[in-house]
């Protein structure tokens, strides 16, 4: 059996606490947004299946090991250089193949920079990931050619979940990260594109909790089909895309502007057709006055409430659970303040081509106008690492700008430049004759 789906950084090894895969036809997918062990990696040495062994075994100090009796037996636990054994926090996981073993005791992937000892140092990687065939079934769901794929949204919607994500810390049903798993487990069938179309379907919903899950699959597969619903619906209005959506599934609440964000690809010199009509929502979301884009959170339970029972459900103690989530407010306070803001802040690659870039320079002004003390946003991305020094002149030209506007005293922006010297591109080619501006202005 074999397939041209593979895992992600040639699939995870995982420890005794994460779920490890047993159906061949399931793999790792980050968007899918839950970590499991990649049940199909072969060794390129011995050419083995690798097994991955029950949680909580490893191999006894000082034993002699037959690795291919360990990676023939049928019970692990009854071999006599096997033992029961733990970590700080978890389980480990005994993985093998014939000719080398590995213990895991905590989840990594096969394919990293061998930093640290404990990175994973294996000859392994995926074998690939077979397509499942109709007619298949989820749970208490059957998917084959005549499926009604928005019956099946709402289905899971409502609380049918296709396949056990193990999840311990889940608050409850998650059916944002269930279609999302579905997603990733139909792709390279034509059905994957209705599901995705059928969830699309979906954005316009009376309840705010099943918009802000249809939030978040295009967020994590962008460009699936019918991401162009969002799109559209950002364009017809325009007033909605800073809405904010908590759901248990994600941390900060989902919005329509991070949908239609996601989609643009971000590669300079490749738009298409949707990256042309993001970028033209982009520039002119920026100059659209803050006031009038609400930014209220919606739905029953907001983001600070759910991150509370969230952290009630890890056991900390008090003193660590308010430290953490002092922070978390703090971040979700900066995060919806002002959502274009903070994607300027942040370089979202929907800012990295050039000609927009080169909008934000010419019009910072105007950015600024919108939202007051924007421009440091703007100045932001502009002083980030990205195609440096080629884009160094638009900090010339947005600082000229800022300082004929008055949109910051000098003393203001001298601290902004001093705070990126930390963090930003920051060189004489632009400070200097924006200095040159301060003195004689």
């Amino acid at each position: 059996m074999s397939g041209e789906r593979v895992c992600a950084e040639s699939g995870l090894l995982v420890d005794g606490d994460t779920r490890l895969l047993t159906d061949p036809c399931e793999y790792f997918h980050p968007a899918a947004g839950v970590q499991v062990g990649c049940g199909r990696l072969r060794c390129e040495s011995c050419k083995a299946w690798v097994r991955g062994g029950p949680p909580g075994l490893r191999l006894e100090d000082g034993a002699t090991v037959d690795l291919r009796a360990l990676h023939a037996a049928p019970d692990w636990s009854a071999l006599p250089f096997i033992e029961e054994a733990y970590v700080l926090f978890n389980r480990m996981r005994l993985y093998t193949c014939t000719c080398r073993y590995w213990v895991a005791e905590s989840v990594a992937p096969i394919d990293n920079d061998h930093e640290v000892e404990s990175d994973p140092d294996v000859p392994w990687g995926c074998a690939g990931h077979p397509a499942p065939e109709l007619p298949l079934s989820l749970g208490d769901l059957r998917i084959d050619a005549g499926t009604n794929w928005a019956q099946l949204v709402d289905k899971i919607l409502r609380g049918s979940c296709p396949r056990d994500l193990e999840r311990k810390e889940a608050l409850g049903a998650e059916p944002a990260l269930w279609l999302a798993w579905l997603y990733a487990y139909l792709r390279g069938l034509s059905g994957a594109d209705d599901l995705s179309a059928a969830i699309a379907g979906r954005l316009d919903d009376a309840d705010p909790q099943v918009v802000g899950r249809v939030l978040y699959f295009f967020t994590q597969f962008p460009r699936a089909h019918g991401s162009e619903t969002l799109i559209a619906r950002a364009e017809a209005d325009v007033h909605r895309v800073a809405l904010g959506y908590p759901i248990p599934e994600s941390r900060l609440p989902l919005t329509l502007w991070g949908g239609i964000a996601s989609a643009h690809q971000g590669t300079p010199g490749k738009h298409d057709a949707l990256d042309t009509r993001v970028d033209a929502l982009a520039k002119r979301l920026l100059v659209v006055p803050r006031s009038d884009l609400p930014h209220d959170e919606v739905g029953p339970t907001g983001a600070l409430e759910l991150e509370r029972q969230r952290k009630a459900r890890q056991g900390l103690d008090a003193d660590t659970a308010k430290y953490l989530l002092d922070d978390f407010a703090r971040r979700l306070r900066s995060e919806r303040l002002d959502v274009i803001g903070s994607a300027l802040a942040d370089s979202s690659k929907i800012f990295r081509d050039p000609e927009m870039r080169r909008f934000v320079a010419d019009h910072i002004v105007e950015i600024d106008k919108a939202a007051p003390g924007r421009w440091r946003q703007a100045m932001t991305l502009l002083s980030d690492w990205h195609d440096k020094p080629a884009q160094g002149h638009l900090l010339v030209v947005a600082g000229a700008r800022v300082i004929q506007a008055h949109l910051a005293t000098a003393d203001e922006l001298r601290a902004w430049i001093q705070e990126r010297r930390a963090y930003g591109w920051v060189h004489d080619a632009w400070v200097q004759p924006l200095e040159a501006m301060l003195a004689s202005n």
